[in-house]
């Protein structure tokens, strides 16, 4: 039985089946949490290289303002929430009350790859099991491989991916 489950959430529509199937596989679970996990890439602002480039064009000097630059981030990361919130709203609302009332939600927003960013929260959060939305990907990107893919063979975790 899993009482914690981490749902990789990107907004589209096989996410968020895997949202529903994730409620689905707690309803009867008493406090079990759902995070809903939306991976971004934002620009590291804290980089060297950025530093570098800014100070070149002239947009930053010498000094940098390291809080503004923070503050960049943090600010990215709200909107990204309050999307992401506004998204798991409709989806919560198609599939009834009774499985919003049995859980917990949270919504986590962190920086870097999918795949990557995705295993190391699972690890991190001790979660009990990944429930992802598997996109139909082209040739190409079939070829080079998945976001499920890969987290499939980096985790330890049980992986559920909906389609």
């Amino acid at each position: 039985m899993y009482h914690k489950v981490l749902v990789p959430y990107d907004m589209s529509d096989p996410a968020q089946h895997a949202l529903v199937a994730a409620l689905e596989l707690v309803a009867d679970v008493p406090d079990a949490q759902v995070t809903v996990l939306n991976v971004v890439d934002w620009q590291d602002y804290n980089a060297e290289t950025f530093k570098i480039a800014s100070r070149m064009s002239g947009v930053l000097g010498d000094s940098l303002d390291m809080d503004a630059i923070a503050g960049v981030g943090e600010e990215a990361a709200k909107q990204t929430t309050e999307r992401v919130s506004a998204d798991i709203a409709e989806v919560l609302d198609g599939i009834g009350s009774t499985l919003q009332e049995t859980n917990v939600f949270n919504i986590a927003v962190v920086n870097g790859s999918p795949h990557d960013s995705i295993t190391a929260y699972a690890d991190e959060g001790d979660y009990d099991c990944i429930v992802m939305g598997h996109r139909g990907l082209g040739m190409v990107r079939g070829m080079l491989g998945s976001v499920c893919y890969s987290v499939l063979h980096k985790t330890n975790k049980p992986v559920l991916i909906v389609k």
